[in-house]
């Protein structure tokens, strides 16, 4: 594989631009598998040129090259929880957030940390109470500032962001547990049923019901098939 070819991952090999090891990150967290990342010769005029929904041509200055960050629908639609690329909206408006933050005159050089913290704390503690005045006063922050700083970064809103994790969550435990909806929904951060009905349909287009009863089968068929 050659230079021009070779995956670049945030984990295995950053680059110089903390930023964009950033949002590498966070996108290969959001579409496992369907992020391709490949090096390309450095060129302000192509970066000025390139945008479309799925892709995003970066320039790393220090190192003279560019990265095109690319999200392969395919892969993405065989990757992560039915139905498939469920997270395609997220993960569009956070390529075009990358887009804007890192391809204009005065890109960001790294994510502030107050975004870092709190996109930490929605991946990795999702089932936790929390809202966005609670995480901003973790932070010393105001809810404004914190939540004006998340959407320009990320590209989506810290509810949104939120309720997609506690889906995700959800989602796993409809399909491989025999826990009621209602003790599924009293594990995600102690939002009522009606609540977590309404943020599941959102977010998938379903109810849990619906969710379990379509997919519960399919993967217990795929299950079988490997076994």
């Amino acid at each position: 594989m050659n230079s021009e070819q070779q995956k670049i991952t945030s984990l295995e090999e950053p680059t110089s631009l903390s930023a964009l090891n950033s949002y590498i990150a966070a996108l290969e967290y959001l579409a496992p598998g369907a992020i391709i990342c490949t090096k390309k010769e450095f060129s302000l005029d192509a970066v000025r040129s390139t945008l479309d929904r799925t892709s995003v041509l970066v320039p790393v200055r220090r190192e003279r090259v560019c990265i095109l960050v690319r999200v392969d629908e395919t892969l993405a639609m065989e990757s992560g929880l039915p139905p498939a690329f469920w997270r395609k909206p997220v993960v569009f408006r956070m390529l075009e957030a990358m887009h804007d933050n890192l391809c204009g005159r005065a890109p960001i050089q790294k994510w502030p940390d107050a975004v870092k913290s709190a996109w930490a704390l929605i991946t990795q503690h999702p089932c936790q109470s929390m809202s966005l005045g609670e995480v901003a006063g973790v932070l010393k922050l105001s809810p404004g500032y914190l939540g004006e700083r998340l959407e320009k970064i990320l590209g989506s809103t810290f509810r949104s962001l939120l309720r997609d994790e506690r889906v995700a969550v959800a989602a796993h435990q409809l399909l491989t547990t025999n826990l009621r909806i209602s003790e599924i929904s009293d594990q995600l951060g102690g939002q009522s049923l009606s609540q977590f009905n309404r943020n599941f349909f959102a977010a998938m287009g379903m109810s849990p019901r619906t969710y379990r009863n379509r997919y519960s089968a399919r993967r217990r068929a795929m299950e079988r098939r490997v076994d």
